[in-house]
């Protein structure tokens, strides 16, 4: 009989994983971390920093009383398991899918109850277009055309209504209205 040579298995799922999932949270602070992964107390080093980031996040979100604090006792599970001597790698899976589920919107363990939404601020939305290869010039061209639309809505809406209402019509106030209209 042949003698069977094991090889370590190479697996690839795992190239620069942990360091994608690091600058996702912390951006280009992380960069060069994927070497953390191998050594396990660099790398519950790295997590606790992951999870008390979370818990910021978490606790800012705007959602119910109750939501909240069971996202909060999730990730409280999760600060839990990673200050453990010897990690049990299956809890903290099912931790985080827990917490992914009330992320979700799953609750009471009958569904889908709450609802999540997400937005942008304007911010945000620049900062997509910058890093999608945008013109990092675009929000001043989107303001300057701003002021074009809101004069043509004000001609569009003087034909009906007073300043006082056209500033309440647009959630801003009377004096905005005539500066907007002394600069037509």
């Amino acid at each position: 009989m042949k003698k069977k040579i094991l090889k370590k298995e190479i697996r690839t799922e795992g190239f620069m994983d942990f360091e994608h999932m690091l600058r996702q949270f912390f951006g280009d602070k992380a960069f060069g971390c994927q070497g953390f992964r191998k050594n396990i107390n660099l790398t519950k080093r790295e997590l606790k920093k992951v999870v008390l980031k979370i818990e910021n996040r978490v606790d800012s979100l705007d959602t119910t009383s109750r939501h909240k604090e069971t996202m909060l006792c999730e990730v409280e599970k999760l600060k839990n398991d990673l200050s453990k001597k010897e990690i049990d790698s299956w809890a903290v899976v099912i931790h985080l899918f827990s917490l992914v589920s009330r992320l979700l919107g799953y609750d009471y363990l009958k569904g889908f109850i709450n609802t999540p939404v997400y937005h942008q601020t304007a911010d945000q939305y620049y900062s997509q277009v910058i890093f999608e290869g945008g013109d990092v010039m675009q929000n001043f061209y989107d303001k300057k055309n701003l002021v074009t639309i809101r004069k043509k809505l004000y001609y569009d809406l003087k034909k009906e209504y007073s300043d006082f209402k056209i500033a309440q019509i647009l959630n801003t106030t009377e004096y905005q209205i005539k500066k907007l209209k002394n600069a037509i």
